[in-house]
């Protein structure tokens, strides 16, 4: 039933799309709202279900009732319809890539409580953990630079604009770090429910307040550090609230975040959802299909080139095959930090197929990542990791934005410093002797 509905809703969407993409991405709304309701069941992919609420928040409502309201952003002007046409058929096209590689195979494995040995304890020496950490973190920043986050703002003498700025302390690996640290401190309380556990995990939960100060990054704090916890607590179970609070971070809590962010340290103003500039992501792709010409296929340098996120973009591996350091893009956008759906740069790769087949491989992946989600597994490196990539999933969507990479690789390597600190420890076995008989 569940597919059915899906490969009919994509059908209704293009035709929609046809006629106007207003209609089209409405479409995407409804068919995101109708598979987030079959996902219900216990044992369903976490994986689809924060693959729909991220349709439903980043493409789906928000690029509706822009493109119906004729904004601007980035004083690009407004867009025509048939560029509009095209991104959301790239959009359709993922969409499709992401449920193909889901037939007629089972979403997951069905949970069953209690299976797991309920002797695990979790994390062992919770004060070691957030100490090595937290040390781990820092001597990062000195080995590779480049993780460190970059603001920008108006400094020095003369007022001089746009002028990089490091904050040490408000750097991404450091935020990442004592934020996983409270994921896992908090599923070991949960676990033990001992004082001294739930002691540990306030006092983590303290200094993640603390970490997670504004920055003009507030989503993906909120997102790769936090929602690994919801995702443990929720995602087999209240899967509705789950989706709920992933829209509730993304639409209403990030946002606010960064217009407290954007409008008292830098003076910018934000509108709200869903007309911020957090929620352009469509509208700058039909910018750049409209305004770049389209270059020949670059048979995977384009995406080899994005998935080089955490480099300088005079470090890519392609710089020439970056669609967002083209003149034509630059010259059309007033940043270039510009973020790009990796479903769009797989078009330039592989036209149309492109979209569609990256939905697939996405797809096929995260079917590993799915089963290795289990509330009731213990806290361990791979258990965590699996976590962060489904977190980092929704930014990843969104588009390789300014921080994406350094906090998805701060994630991981704060997932496995934590599982590596964590123990499962055993009722070992009574062993019975057995003492021989004399012999005759």
């Amino acid at each position: 039933m569940r597919p059915l509905s899906f490969w009919s809703g994509i059908v209704c969407a293009m035709l929609c799309g046809l006629v106007d993409p207003v209609w089209g991405y409405a479409a995407v709304a409804v068919l995101s709202l109708v598979q987030l309701a079959m996902l219900g069941g216990s044992g369903g992919s976490v994986f689809l279900l924060i693959h729909y609420t991220a349709i439903l928040t980043y493409f789906s409502i928000a690029p509706a009732m822009q493109i119906a309201n004729d904004l601007e952003f980035w004083d690009a002007g407004v867009m025509r319809t048939e560029s509009h046409t095209l991104a959301l058929t790239l959009l359709v096209l993922y969409m499709a890539g992401v449920e193909a590689a889901r037939l007629g195979v089972p979403d997951g494995p069905v949970h069953h409580p209690g299976r797991h040995d309920k002797q695990l304890v979790g994390v062992a020496h919770p004060l070691l953990l957030l100490l090595s950490c937290s040390l781990a973190a820092f001597a990062s920043l000195f080995i590779k630079p480049e993780l460190n986050f970059v603001a920008r703002g108006i400094v020095g003498v003369g007022g001089e604009d746009n002028v990089p700025i490091d904050f040490i302390f408000y750097s991404t690996l450091p935020k990442l770090v004592v934020l996983l640290c409270f994921v896992a401190l908090a599923v070991h309380a949960v676990r033990r429910r001992t004082p001294w556990s739930w002691c540990a995990a306030g006092l983590a939960f303290a200094l993640a307040l603390a970490a997670a100060n504004p920055v003009n990054t507030a989503r993906q704090v909120l997102l790769i550090g936090l929602l690994p916890l919801l995702i443990h607590a929720l995602g087999r179970g209240r899967r509705w609230l789950l989706a709920g609070a992933i829209f509730g971070a993304i639409a209403g809590l990030g946002p606010m975040l960064n217009l407290i962010s954007r409008g008292s340290m830098w003076g910018e103003e934000l509108r709200t959802f869903p007309f911020s500039q957090d929620f352009d992501a469509m509208y700058v792709v039909a910018g750049i299909l409209e305004r770049a010409p389209i270059p020949d296929l670059g048979w995977g340098r384009y995406l080899l080139s994005a998935f080089s996120f955490f480099l300088p973009r005079d470090l890519k591996m392609f710089p020439d095959f970056d669609p967002l350091g083209w003149s034509a893009i630059l010259g059309n956008f007033s940043q270039s930090n510009l973020s790009l759906p990796p479903f769009t740069t797989a078009y330039f790769d592989f036209g149309l197929a492109g979209p569609a087949l990256f939905g697939f491989a996405i797809s096929a992946g995260f079917r590993a990542v799915d089963r290795a989600v289990d509330p009731n597994r213990p806290v361990s490196s791979t258990y965590l990791a699996a976590l962060v990539l489904l977190a980092a999933y929704v930014p990843f969507m969104r588009g390789p934005i300014l921080g994406w990479g350094p906090f998805m690789v701060s994630g991981l390597i704060a997932a496995a410093i934590a599982g590596a600190l964590s123990s499962r420890a055993r009722r070992m076995p009574a062993r019975t002797l057995r003492h021989g008989l004399p012999g005759a």
